[in-house]
């Protein structure tokens, strides 16, 4: 199965947050967050909050190693997520985010993403390590 930007909007998790993905495909991703007031406070500002930008780096970095791996995975799990913090997003109605796969491999996947201002800097970026959870009978196939 091949997800699409619609199949990422569907989820619950996504929904939630009020974000929307606008690319998934060829190890690339486009994450946009409409910025509500429930989204602000970082440092005590009109900043976005850390934990928004974190949660919004999981998802950019999952959809872009998503978007290479076939209907033979179940299931990919974050196992490590760095985030540095450059400058305080200060953004107005919309924060957009771009990820990118590494590397892919069998059973492990390494990314990045980072996060605009509204004057375009980078305020955050990211590397996560992503474990790939097969089905079964791949598994089986590979022992």
């Amino acid at each position: 199965m091949t997800w699409t930007c619609d199949d990422w909007n569907h989820k619950p998790y996504m929904r939630w947050v009020g974000a929307r993905v606008t690319l998934a495909e060829g190890g690339q991703s486009r994450v946009e967050l409409k910025v509500e007031p429930h989204h602000r406070g970082a440092m005590g500002t009109e900043a976005v909050n850390g934990a928004i930008l974190a949660y919004l780096h999981d998802v950019a970095q999952g959809v872009a190693v998503r978007s290479l791996l076939g209907s033979d995975v179940r299931a990919i799990a974050t196992l490590n997520l760095n985030i540095s913090y450059v400058d305080a997003m200060a953004a107005g109605d919309l924060v957009v985010g771009v990820g990118r796969a590494i590397s892919v491999r069998s059973a492990v996947a390494f990314a990045e993403s980072e996060f605009l201002g509204a004057s375009g800097q980078v305020c955050c970026r990211a590397a996560g390590t992503f474990r790939i959870l097969r089905s079964r009978g791949r598994a089986a196939a590979a022992h």
